[in-house]
């Protein structure tokens, strides 16, 4: 797949004061038609420490983004196995 482009990139507010940032990334391969549109949130907890959103820059939150799908979207070893032990492929 062709790279991960950024299509969206929302802060949220409450009180004033951002909670988190909504990312949407998008990517398509065009020889298959497949492609991956996703929406990954970054919370607070998700930023180096000691920084705030105002003091991460968007191309470091994109970066967190892309780490989080990357992580989200893997395959685990027991999530791939059905209740009777096998492959779920």
């Amino acid at each position: 797949m062709d790279k991960l482009q950024l299509n969206n990139f929302t802060y949220n507010f409450n009180d004033g004061q951002v909670t988190s940032a909504q990312i949407g990334l998008y990517g398509n391969e065009a020889a298959t038609g497949e492609y991956i549109n996703a929406s990954i949130r970054v919370n607070k907890d998700d930023l180096p420490a000691d920084k705030t959103f105002m003091q991460v820059a968007m191309a470091d939150m994109v970066t967190i983004a892309r780490q989080k799908l990357a992580k989200d979207t893997a395959i685990k070893e027991a999530a791939a196995k059905t209740d009777n032990g096998a492959d779920n492929q």
